[in-house]
């Protein structure tokens, strides 16, 4: 159990430290070098975004199957510890 909750402060960790990312401008309306670079920028932003979230997607997952993992091996742990004989088949 105490595995789930490293797991568990390790993704709240992960969540806390990295840095949220500023909210990306508005679009602009026009046709103007100006307008077409702040629209570039934001292009940009929304993509840093987006490939942020990933990243957290995916340390998220990993972590998720980091405790699945631990959790298999504590019941594979725990069968082992049982000391089970398997029945005998009855004779015909």
């Amino acid at each position: 159990m105490s595995q789930r909750c490293i797991a568990f402060a390790v993704l709240i960790y992960c969540a806390a430290v990295l840095p949220a990312a500023a909210a990306c401008p508005a679009p602009v309306a026009g046709d103007t070098p100006e307008a077409v670079r702040a629209n570039q920028e934001r292009l940009v932003c929304l993509q840093r975004q987006l490939t942020d979230q990933g990243d957290r997607n995916a340390t998220k997952f990993e972590i998720d199957q980091l405790g699945r993992s631990i959790d298999r091996i504590d019941l594979q742990r725990r069968f082992d510890t049982l000391n089970f004989t398997p029945p005998t088949p009855a004779p015909f």
